[in-house]
């Protein structure tokens, strides 16, 4: 009885452990500032920056990526909920019935029990981690975008640098005439209106 005890503990630890995790994991942990409006005059040899945390807040591709990962990890949540749930009510079945059951059918039972818990801490390593994988992609291609379209608007600009401006980062200060946080955002909501006609 004490490791049926241990199984059930163990099924509350995962569905509160993915529950903790899933839910902190899409929060948005960054304050986001309102991208400027005041236009930016471009000097050759200058270093401009785009406000990071405006970027992602109002580039649509990003916004679209976001909510297909949301989508799944929510989608996610509730398999691994069901799963959860299904052991847990079976985990409560068993201990109704383990009286009536031999001493074989009873040690049958917990190895089978033991056996999905183990399973479903599997399912949920691999599914986390395959989220994982699917954000990992979605940053590389958002930097692949902004690289691309950096390149592209600096061909007649002769721009030296543009840094990313977050609030927290590196750079402290930045002042508001080297922000082309608006350009590059229209810029980049253009391509990606365009990818979607």
């Amino acid at each position: 009885m004490k490791s049926l005890s241990g199984v059930i503990q163990g099924v509350l630890l995962i569905a509160v452990a993915v529950l903790y995790y899933l839910h902190f994991r899409s929060a948005d942990n960054s304050v986001a500032s309102e991208a400027k409006a005041a236009p930016v005059t471009i000097q050759p040899g200058g270093i401009y920056f785009v406000n990071s945390d405006s970027l992602l807040d109002n580039y649509e591709y990003y916004k679209s990526k976001k909510a297909d990962l949301q989508k799944r990890q929510e989608r996610i949540r509730g398999e691994l909920k069901a799963a959860g749930d299904k052991l847990e009510r079976d985990v409560r079945s068993y201990q109704e019935n383990a009286g009536s059951m031999s001493g074989e059918q009873r040690q049958q039972m917990e190895e089978s029990l033991m056996m999905r818990q183990q399973q479903l801490i599997q399912q949920k390593e691999e599914l986390l981690s395959q989220l994982d994988e699917e954000q990992a992609r979605y940053s590389d291609s958002l930097f692949l975008r902004l690289s691309a379209f950096l390149q592209t608007y600096n061909k007649d600009k002769g721009i030296h640098y543009v840094l990313g401006y977050q609030r927290g980062g590196g750079i402290l200060y930045a002042s508001d005439s080297l922000d082309i946080t608006t350009t590059v955002l229209d810029g980049l909501n253009s391509e990606w209106k365009k990818e979607q006609e």
